[in-house]
């Protein structure tokens, strides 16, 4: 549960260890938007696990999308401030995010996929630009498929190719 836990990306990757770790035997691991951020950085250190991955619109490339959205003023305050508050849509509730959610996600934008991967992106996705995830699905050894939907961030509109990208990733 993220809100106890924190919101760097490393206090999520740390969720979705937790998670890969409590299950040994799990062969499918999803995730969406942040999570799915997150998914992908846990992926990388469990190379050893026979897993798939399946990411929704992952949230790869919100370092740019901050900055763009707070301009440079923002961004220094944010960083002397060592925290930003945000109104969470996820949550429903205003969160604390520190700045070292910026700097981790910056720092692991040029994440690699090495385990048999689907990605599903909306084109029209207005919270996460698609050229990120392209980027890192170019970068990807283990991708199978790279989706791109005409949809948005919260890819309703698109269920049926999440499981095909389901489906595909584990054959």
């Amino acid at each position: 549960h993220m809100p106890s836990k924190g919101w760097s990306l490393e206090d999520h990757v740390s969720v979705v260890l937790a998670a890969l770790d409590a299950n040994p035997d799990l062969r499918l691991a999803v995730g969406s938007s942040f999570g799915a951020f997150a998914l992908a950085i846990a992926a990388g250190r469990r190379a050893e696990r026979d897993f798939r991955v399946v990411l929704m619109a992952p949230a790869i490339g919100i370092h740019e999308v901050w900055r763009a959205m707070l301009g440079e003023e923002g961004m220094a305050t944010w960083q002397e401030m060592g925290s930003l508050q945000y109104h969470h849509q996820g949550v429903g509730a205003d969160v604390e995010l520190p700045w070292a959610l910026w700097t981790q996600s910056k720092a692991a934008a040029g994440v690699a996929l090495n385990h048999p991967t689907c990605i599903v992106h909306g084109l029209a996705d207005a919270t996460i630009p698609v050229e990120a995830a392209l980027r890192v699905a170019k970068a990807s050894p283990g991708l199978r498929r790279f989706y791109a939907v005409p949809d948005g961030h919260r890819l309703l509109e698109s269920l049926d190719v999440m499981a095909e990208a389901i489906e595909l990733v584990l054959k």
